[in-house]
Protein backbone atom coordinates (compact mmCIF):
# COMPACT_ATOMS: atom_id res chain seq x y z
CA UNK A 1 0.00 0.00 0.00
CA UNK A 2 1.42 3.38 -0.94
CA UNK A 3 0.51 6.98 -0.19
CA UNK A 4 -1.98 8.55 -2.57
CA UNK A 5 -0.88 11.50 -4.66
CA UNK A 6 -3.92 13.67 -5.26
CA UNK A 7 -4.73 17.21 -6.27
CA UNK A 8 -5.64 19.14 -3.10
CA UNK A 9 -9.33 20.02 -2.70
CA UNK A 10 -10.13 23.31 -1.01
CA UNK A 11 -12.82 23.21 1.70
CA UNK A 12 -15.68 25.70 1.77
CA UNK A 13 -15.01 28.87 3.78
CA UNK A 14 -17.28 31.09 5.84
CA UNK A 15 -17.28 34.56 7.36
CA UNK A 16 -15.08 37.60 6.99
CA UNK A 17 -12.03 35.59 8.01
CA UNK A 18 -12.74 32.85 5.45
CA UNK A 19 -12.80 30.20 8.14
CA UNK A 20 -12.48 26.73 6.56
CA UNK A 21 -15.66 24.67 6.98
CA UNK A 22 -15.28 20.88 6.96
CA UNK A 23 -17.03 18.98 4.17
CA UNK A 24 -18.88 16.85 6.74
CA UNK A 25 -20.15 19.83 8.77
CA UNK A 26 -23.87 20.62 8.72
CA UNK A 27 -25.10 24.09 7.68
CA UNK A 28 -28.05 25.99 9.17
CA UNK A 29 -30.08 25.72 5.96
CA UNK A 30 -29.72 21.93 5.99
CA UNK A 31 -32.58 20.60 8.05
CA UNK A 32 -33.67 17.20 9.30
CA UNK A 33 -36.83 16.20 7.46
CA UNK A 34 -38.13 13.41 9.67
CA UNK A 35 -41.03 15.05 11.48
CA UNK A 36 -44.31 13.20 11.02
CA UNK A 37 -42.84 11.00 8.27
CA UNK A 38 -41.98 8.26 10.77
CA UNK A 39 -44.38 5.44 11.46
CA UNK A 40 -44.35 1.79 12.51
CA UNK A 41 -43.67 -0.96 10.00
CA UNK A 42 -46.74 -2.95 8.83
CA UNK A 43 -45.49 -5.90 10.89
CA UNK A 44 -45.70 -3.70 13.98
CA UNK A 45 -42.01 -4.25 14.69
CA UNK A 46 -39.65 -1.42 13.87
CA UNK A 47 -39.54 2.06 12.38
CA UNK A 48 -40.44 3.03 8.84
CA UNK A 49 -41.08 6.15 6.76
CA UNK A 50 -44.58 6.62 5.43
CA UNK A 51 -43.08 7.18 1.98
CA UNK A 52 -39.98 5.04 2.47
CA UNK A 53 -37.59 4.27 -0.38
CA UNK A 54 -34.69 1.76 -0.50
CA UNK A 55 -32.26 4.68 -0.04
CA UNK A 56 -33.62 5.31 3.47
CA UNK A 57 -31.97 2.16 4.85
CA UNK A 58 -28.38 0.98 4.82
CA UNK A 59 -27.25 -2.50 3.84
CA UNK A 60 -27.84 -3.68 7.42
CA UNK A 61 -31.49 -2.62 7.28
CA UNK A 62 -31.10 0.30 9.71
CA UNK A 63 -33.26 3.36 9.01
CA UNK A 64 -31.42 6.68 8.53
CA UNK A 65 -32.48 10.23 9.37
CA UNK A 66 -33.28 12.33 6.34
CA UNK A 67 -31.46 15.63 5.93
CA UNK A 68 -31.63 18.19 3.14
CA UNK A 69 -28.48 19.04 1.16
CA UNK A 70 -27.43 22.70 1.06
CA UNK A 71 -23.69 22.98 1.83
CA UNK A 72 -22.57 26.60 1.96
CA UNK A 73 -26.08 27.90 2.71
CA UNK A 74 -26.55 29.83 5.96
CA UNK A 75 -24.11 29.37 8.82
CA UNK A 76 -21.96 26.30 9.54
CA UNK A 77 -22.76 24.34 12.69
CA UNK A 78 -19.31 23.14 13.66
CA UNK A 79 -20.72 20.93 16.40
CA UNK A 80 -22.90 18.89 14.00
CA UNK A 81 -22.14 16.52 11.15
CA UNK A 82 -24.35 16.16 8.08
CA UNK A 83 -25.75 12.62 8.08
CA UNK A 84 -25.19 11.88 4.38
CA UNK A 85 -21.75 13.47 4.04
CA UNK A 86 -20.49 11.92 7.27
CA UNK A 87 -21.67 8.51 6.16
CA UNK A 88 -20.12 8.87 2.70
CA UNK A 89 -16.82 10.05 4.21
CA UNK A 90 -16.69 6.96 6.41
CA UNK A 91 -17.55 4.47 3.68
CA UNK A 92 -15.18 5.95 1.11
CA UNK A 93 -12.47 7.07 3.58
CA UNK A 94 -12.75 10.71 2.49
CA UNK A 95 -11.21 13.64 4.33
CA UNK A 96 -13.82 15.16 6.63
CA UNK A 97 -12.54 18.68 5.85
CA UNK A 98 -12.05 18.87 2.07
CA UNK A 99 -13.97 15.79 0.91
CA UNK A 100 -10.98 14.44 -1.03
CA UNK A 101 -9.21 11.12 -0.33
CA UNK A 102 -7.95 10.78 3.23
CA UNK A 103 -4.25 10.23 3.88
CA UNK A 104 -3.38 6.52 3.55
CA UNK A 105 0.12 5.14 4.01
CA UNK A 106 1.51 1.69 4.90
CA UNK A 107 0.90 2.70 8.53
CA UNK A 108 -2.81 3.22 7.91
CA UNK A 109 -5.49 5.88 7.43
CA UNK A 110 -5.08 9.17 9.32
CA UNK A 111 -7.51 10.15 12.11
CA UNK A 112 -7.51 12.81 14.82
CA UNK A 113 -8.69 11.88 18.31
CA UNK A 114 -8.97 13.91 21.52
CA UNK A 115 -6.05 13.38 23.85
CA UNK A 116 -6.95 11.07 26.77
CA UNK A 117 -7.32 12.37 30.31
CA UNK A 118 -3.89 12.83 31.79
CA UNK A 119 -2.33 13.69 28.45
CA UNK A 120 -0.23 10.56 28.02
CA UNK A 121 -1.02 7.92 25.38
CA UNK A 122 0.85 4.74 24.51
CA UNK A 123 1.45 3.91 20.87
CA UNK A 124 -1.50 1.48 20.87
CA UNK A 125 -3.77 3.60 23.08
CA UNK A 126 -6.41 4.05 20.35
CA UNK A 127 -6.75 0.34 19.51
CA UNK A 128 -10.45 -0.52 19.39
CA UNK A 129 -11.61 3.11 19.75
CA UNK A 130 -15.01 3.98 18.29
CA UNK A 131 -15.32 7.16 16.25
CA UNK A 132 -17.95 9.12 14.33
CA UNK A 133 -15.33 11.52 12.98
CA UNK A 134 -14.15 10.69 9.43
CA UNK A 135 -10.44 10.57 8.56
CA UNK A 136 -8.37 13.43 7.15
CA UNK A 137 -5.72 14.19 4.58
CA UNK A 138 -2.46 15.59 5.96
CA UNK A 139 -2.94 19.24 4.83
CA UNK A 140 -6.43 19.31 6.36
CA UNK A 141 -5.21 17.69 9.58
CA UNK A 142 -3.03 20.77 9.98
CA UNK A 143 -6.01 23.03 9.22
CA UNK A 144 -8.17 21.22 11.75
CA UNK A 145 -5.65 21.49 14.58
CA UNK A 146 -5.27 25.23 13.96
CA UNK A 147 -8.93 26.18 13.48
CA UNK A 148 -11.25 23.61 15.11
CA UNK A 149 -12.47 24.83 18.54
CA UNK A 150 -13.40 21.24 19.51
CA UNK A 151 -9.85 19.92 19.10
CA UNK A 152 -7.58 20.77 22.01
CA UNK A 153 -4.12 19.25 21.52
CA UNK A 154 -5.41 16.20 19.59
CA UNK A 155 -3.54 13.01 18.80
CA UNK A 156 -2.72 11.80 15.30
CA UNK A 157 -3.67 8.14 14.88
CA UNK A 158 -3.22 5.84 11.90
CA UNK A 159 -5.46 2.79 11.57
CA UNK A 160 -4.48 0.04 9.16
CA UNK A 161 -7.92 -1.52 9.34
CA UNK A 162 -10.74 0.87 10.23
CA UNK A 163 -13.95 -1.18 10.15
CA UNK A 164 -17.64 -0.34 10.11
CA UNK A 165 -18.94 -1.01 13.64
CA UNK A 166 -22.45 0.40 13.87
CA UNK A 167 -24.43 3.64 14.03
CA UNK A 168 -25.04 6.66 16.22
CA UNK A 169 -28.54 8.03 16.74
CA UNK A 170 -31.60 7.36 18.85
CA UNK A 171 -34.10 4.65 19.70
CA UNK A 172 -37.84 5.23 19.29
CA UNK A 173 -40.35 3.56 21.57
CA UNK A 174 -43.88 2.82 20.29
CA UNK A 175 -46.63 4.19 22.57
CA UNK A 176 -50.40 4.50 22.41
CA UNK A 177 -49.95 8.07 21.13
CA UNK A 178 -47.29 7.33 18.54
CA UNK A 179 -43.50 7.05 18.60
CA UNK A 180 -41.52 8.44 21.52
CA UNK A 181 -37.86 9.30 20.79
CA UNK A 182 -35.20 8.59 23.40
CA UNK A 183 -34.06 11.70 25.31
CA UNK A 184 -30.41 11.20 24.30
CA UNK A 185 -28.37 9.80 21.45
CA UNK A 186 -26.30 6.63 21.73
CA UNK A 187 -24.09 4.15 19.87
CA UNK A 188 -25.59 0.92 18.54
CA UNK A 189 -23.58 -1.97 17.03
CA UNK A 190 -24.90 -3.60 13.88
CA UNK A 191 -26.83 -6.75 14.71
CA UNK A 192 -28.23 -5.38 17.98
CA UNK A 193 -31.82 -6.50 18.77
CA UNK A 194 -32.95 -2.87 19.06
CA UNK A 195 -31.76 -1.96 15.55
CA UNK A 196 -35.28 -2.08 14.07
CA UNK A 197 -36.34 0.80 16.38
CA UNK A 198 -33.17 2.85 15.83
CA UNK A 199 -32.91 5.98 13.68
CA UNK A 200 -29.28 6.50 12.62
CA UNK A 201 -27.68 9.87 12.02
CA UNK A 202 -23.97 8.94 11.87
CA UNK A 203 -21.88 5.93 10.95
CA UNK A 204 -19.51 4.57 13.62
CA UNK A 205 -16.17 2.95 12.81
CA UNK A 206 -13.81 0.99 15.03
CA UNK A 207 -10.12 1.79 14.74
CA UNK A 208 -8.10 -1.42 14.67
CA UNK A 209 -4.45 -2.24 13.99
CA UNK A 210 -3.66 1.35 14.84
CA UNK A 211 -1.02 3.41 16.59
CA UNK A 212 -0.44 6.98 17.70
CA UNK A 213 1.93 8.74 15.29
CA UNK A 214 3.82 12.02 15.23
Amino acid sequence: MSARLTTPVLPLTWGRNNLPVPYATAWSEETASVGNALTTQPSGIGLAYRDETPADRDRHGVLWARMTEAPGEGRPDFSSLHANRQRRSMFEMLCQVCGGPASRTPRGVLFLLPRPAGGEASHDWAEGALSTKPPLCEPCADLATRHCPHLADPLFVRSRKPRIWGVFGGIFTPTANGLLPSPSSDYLPYGHPAASWFLASQLVIELTRCRVVG
